[in-house]
């Protein structure tokens, strides 16, 4: 990848009276929710370039797909655009709790206090870009398919995108913005001519996706409520209740210890859940068996920025930014949440780019780097801490149901129910973090 710089300086913003052109690399849920945000504002035209297929015109394959749990802080950015709240709790499903399978002990269940809206992520990122569509003109917002960002030119504010067929073409912007995941070429373009710092490095877990009938027999799981099972202290399952009695989920496993590595049919692979995760494994099909043996193993790079803009109106949100580990849920949560903060920023300095990307790197770089401890250590490993975990989570709850001026939430409560601050949330639980994080060197 090209990039090109020069060392004349140049207006952030150029004061205009036209309409400004925002480009957001990356058509997730995060650009997607930006573009609402900017095109509700009258003041731009937003132009989106996606490297995959248009989900729209693709049978687009599920191993490329996994559950997003929307909570508060996620519910409320969507909520800041008429209808879109309402339009997206339509093709999901509320859920009320997780229950926690133990082999053969008794399962546990977690209620929630506030329920969880689980979508399937191509399904959000559906439902977000047909109400752009639905609500604004071809003149306001244009969508591209098929076209990977190949050169930034900071200076002449121009990138150069690549489709999949044809010839290389290059755009103008006023303002970037790169949404494009945690393997961002815009981070890449801010890490080579702008002196960006950035840790990348992969988690210790990997991952496959699974799906399943919520029925099949006289098996039925409960479907407003999370499914979790832990095999070992490595390998675990999460299953997430759909529209049409669907569960999408993962098994996610430590990748240099992969359980399933030596299965070769899908006669042993049915096996191998029906053994070690006998809730599911009764749910699962041969044919899904078949599937689940030819999906690629997933991993999860995580991402620590120190800081996400440069000064010529480039900006990094949601993954591209922050990825961390979906071990709580938060990834698409914070990025949604990305896009609420500088939607208000943009109001506060009524525009200016000048000043609202650096008070976006600013406001969010604690929380982001917040977000990854939390991340890595919330959930311990340890069996021992595991029941000390669920002890307090209760004792938590009970202490500050009596007491809520003394005793705040446990942290996955905080997490969950409230959009707290991760900064502040850290604070308040940081001695528990450093308990599991003594527990687990290896993290």
């Amino acid at each position: 990848m090209n990039f090109d710089e020069s060392e004349d300086e140049i207006p952030l913003m150029p004061p205009t009276t036209m309409p400004l052109t925002i480009v957001i690399i990356g058509a997730g849920p995060a650009g997607l929710l930006l573009a609402h945000y900017l095109l509700q504002r009258g003041k731009y035209t937003v132009e989106i370039y996606e490297r995959r297929p248009d989900p729209r015109l693709t049978d687009v394959s599920q191993d490329r797909t996994f559950p997003i749990s929307l909570q508060e802080r996620g519910r409320k950015a969507i909520r800041m655009i008429p209808g879109l709240e309402e339009a997206i709790a339509a093709e999901s499903v509320f859920c009320q709790g997780t229950i926690v399978y133990q082999g053969k002990k008794q399962a546990r269940r977690i209620a929630r206090e506030q329920p969880i809206l689980s979508i399937d992520r191509n399904r959000l990122v559906m439902v977000l870009l047909q109400q752009l569509m639905a609500q604004y003109s071809s003149e306001q917002f244009k969508i591209h398919f098929g076209c990977a960002c190949i050169q930034v030119d900071g200076l002449g504010k121009t990138v150069t995108l690549q489709p999949d067929t044809g010839d290389a073409f290059t755009v103008a912007y006023d303002g970037l913005v790169g949404a494009d995941g945690a393997r961002s070429q815009i981070r890449d373009y801010l890490v080579q001519q702008s002196g960006l710092q950035c840790d990348q490095q992969y988690i210790a877990d990997a991952y496959k996706s699974v799906f399943l009938q919520r029925c099949r027999g006289d098996v039925e799981l409960e479907p407003d409520k999370i499914h979790t099972c832990n095999f070992d202290n490595k390998t675990r399952m999460i299953m997430v209740p759909q529209p049409g009695d669907r569960l999408n989920g993962v098994i996610i496993f430590n990748a240099e210890q992969n359980p399933i590595e030596g299965l070769s049919t899908p006669e042993a692979i049915l096996a191998f859940f029906q053994q070690n995760f006998p809730q599911f494994g009764q749910l699962m099909t041969l044919e899904e068996a078949e599937a689940f043996l030819h999906r690629p193993v997933g991993r999860v790079l995580a991402v620590r920025c120190d800081r996400f803009h440069d000064d010529h109106a480039v900006l990094l949100l949601g993954d591209s930014a922050h990825a961390v580990s979906p071990s709580i849920g938060q990834g698409c949560n914070a990025s949604l949440e990305d896009v609420l903060v500088l939607g208000r920023l943009l109001e506060t300095y009524d525009d200016d780019w000048n000043q609202a990307l650096p008070a976006f790197s600013q406001q969010r770089l604690p929380d982001a780097h917040a977000l990854r401890e939390l991340s890595d250590y919330s959930f311990p490993r340890n069996k021992l801490l595991v029941i000390e975990f669920f002890l307090r989570l209760t004792a938590g709850r009970l202490l500050h149901q009596w007491f809520p001026q003394w005793f705040k939430p446990f942290v996955f409560d905080l997490i969950l129910d409230t959009d707290l601050p991760y900064s502040q949330v850290l604070t308040l639980s940081q001695a528990w973090i450093n308990k599991v994080k003594r527990s687990s060197p290896a993290l």
